[in-house]
């Protein structure tokens, strides 16, 4: 009886695998040239003084493949000036997410800004990550201020960010993730030799998936499941919690910074501009949460909605969330026209 099942299913099995089944749209995410992990320091970081090359692959298709530097300390270089004044209290820290590390693009909107701080002699360092929560930012920000002297902070934000939580990363020779027992278990960055070229880097991020007749079976599963997940952090009690973290990390940059010294800019996603799919009672929640999350701060903190900034589907991956390169540069235009009454300037 057992062998009359299990042929049937090893056949079955071994087909799918053939037919490479279910086919899957998932975002696969690689890295090469350095890791992202949570180093001794307490912040994520890159390996410093590197060039990475980081790249999207959702099944037959490269959505973005850049690369870009690292400094001393682990962050991509967005934007170097020559010309600041190398003296004490004269560095602006800016912090944020993917959207404000630049990730998909081969810049990021806060070129504009560094670039006018570096016309008035500050020099400033972009210390955002891919992930990253505000109590990751937060630590990120502790560590401008400590080790690098940054007098100035500010703290960019999409309004999903609120309810992230800090979770560490580790990274090994296969990959960066995080922090997991197995690469692929959780957010993954997939690692591959350096010289792979296009092709060769779509046929690496398939190798990545799981075909057969186990993941056909719970694919299903998973997305019933993940609704009902999704449901239960932006919860009422769950997220207020999570809110609250958030709360209480940007009072804890304030403490550090001095709220005069520190400003909050809000960005666009493709929720805002209608290009997901998306329920009225989700979005009317994310509102109203990100009302409580922003009436709570301190009111001498500058605060800068540019989610009114002209983005549309021109401006984003049509299969990735980001920003692309013409996003990210009108969102550079729209920073640059509108935060220049800011302590920045």
């Amino acid at each position: 009886m057992a062998t009359a099942i299990s042929i049937p299913l090893v056949i079955t099995d071994q087909y799918l695998r053939f037919a490479k089944f279910p086919k899957s749209n998932a975002r696969i995410m690689l890295l090469s040239g350095g890791r992202l992990d949570t180093s001794d320091l307490g912040i994520k970081r890159y390996t410093p003084n590197s060039s990475i090359l980081t790249s999207a692959v959702y099944g037959d298709v490269l959505e973005y493949s850049y690369e870009f530097k690292t400094d001393e300390n682990g962050f991509r270089i967005t934007y170097e000036c020559s010309s600041a004044n190398n003296t004490a209290n004269n560095l602006v820290a800016i912090t944020g997410d993917s959207f404000t590390e630049g990730q998909g693009s081969n810049s990021s909107w806060t070129q504009s800004i560094q670039k006018q701080l570096c016309d008035l002699g500050h020099d400033s360092i972009n210390a955002s990550i891919a992930g990253y929560g505000i109590e990751d930012m937060k630590y990120s920000l502790d560590y401008a201020y400590k080790k690098l002297g940054a007098n100035k902070a500010l703290v960019a934000i999409i309004p999903f960010d609120i309810y992230r939580l800090r979770v560490p990363m580790t990274s090994n020779d296969t990959c960066s993730m995080y922090q997991s027992l197995r690469c692929g278990d959780s957010i993954t960055w997939w690692h591959h030799p350096k010289d792979l070229n296009d092709k060769d880097i779509i046929s690496f991020a398939k190798s990545k998936y799981d075909f057969g007749i186990l993941p056909t079976l719970l694919k299903p599963l998973k997305n019933k499941i993940k609704p009902i997940l999704k449901r239960l952090i932006r919860g009422r009690s769950y997220g207020s919690e999570r809110i609250q973290r958030s709360i209480s990390a940007m009072d804890s940059i304030v403490s550090r910074y001095g709220a005069k010294n520190v400003s909050l800019i809000i960005l666009p996603t493709k929720h805002d501009r209608d290009l997901l799919a998306e329920t009225l009672e989700e979005k009317t929640r994310r509102n109203a949460d990100l009302r409580v999350f922003l009436d709570s701060l301190n009111k001498e903190i500058f605060v800068k909605d540019l989610r009114d900034c002209p983005l549309d589907k021109r401006h984003f991956y049509q299969l990735d969330g980001h920003p692309n390169e013409e996003g990210q540069k009108q969102l550079g235009i729209c920073a640059s026209k509108q935060i220049k009454n800011t302590f920045l300037f």
